[in-house]
């Protein structure tokens, strides 16, 4: 709880400081804001600083690594909150703190350049923290998840399919139970929602465990962190 509480506050400063131009981060001169177009191509460090606010350290993970995911995805995403096909959920604060977040970032090409930064960067090891039943997770994997996110958890992009092998596995859990509370998903035009949301259903809360303890274990790229330091930017 006192995790979660930390992670609100956190985010709702960065949502502050972005609406406002100032706060959190400071861009890079007074009348710029912080999430103000870069050159094409390229991102700026303000940017960058106010994204890793949530998404960066692992003593106190407060946000989704992004590393490592691939950039088509992290776009479509990035587009889906700026649009309001994600974030317009009361219920998930966490994701309507990032909608209103996105609202600053005004180009196609400043979106696009934030996505090609974080698929650029290494998967990050991490500790895992979720436990569970292997052979059920493998199991239930196998059938319910394998056919879109491959068998290896890498995903398959020509059908849109995130892979699952490089997210942490608080994170995994946290949107399947989403999912499945209807918390995530709910923009009528979310087709991959809906296809998670038929995938889970019949499952119980501890078979999510099971799933997310079998990712971690057996298909995540990264090794086990066993001590916690802060990630470098």
């Amino acid at each position: 709880m006192e995790r979660q509480r930390f992670f609100l506050w956190q985010c709702a400063g960065l949502a502050l400081g972005l609406w406002l131009g100032v706060g959190c981060v400071q861009g890079p001169s007074e009348a710029q804001s912080p999430l103000a177009a870069p050159a094409l191509g390229q991102v700026d460090t303000a940017t960058i600083d106010a994204c890793m606010v949530c998404h960066s350290t692992r003593e106190m993970q407060r946000g989704p690594v992004l590393d490592g995911l691939p950039e088509w995805y992290l776009a479509e995403q990035l587009r889906n909150f700026k649009s309001g096909h994600r974030g317009k959920n009361p219920a998930n604060r966490a994701e309507a703190l990032m909608g209103t977040a996105m609202a600053k970032v005004e180009t196609e090409a400043q979106l696009a350049a934030l996505a090609r930064h974080f698929a650029g960067r290494k998967p990050q090891p991490y500790i895992r923290v979720v436990r569970g039943n292997i052979a059920i997770g493998r199991a239930h994997y196998a059938t319910r998840c394998a056919s879109c996110h491959g068998a290896k958890g890498e995903g398959k992009p020509e059908i849109k399919s995130p892979p699952v092998n490089v997210q942490e596995d608080w994170f995994l859990l946290d949107q399947l139970r989403k999912y499945a509370n209807g918390q995530r998903s709910v923009h009528p035009s979310d087709a991959g929602g809906l296809v998670m949301k038929a995938a889970l259903a019949g499952l119980s809360p501890g078979d999510f465990q099971n799933m997310v303890a079998y990712i971690a274990r057996d298909l995540t790229v990264t090794p086990p962190l066993q001590k916690v330091g802060p990630r470098k930017k």
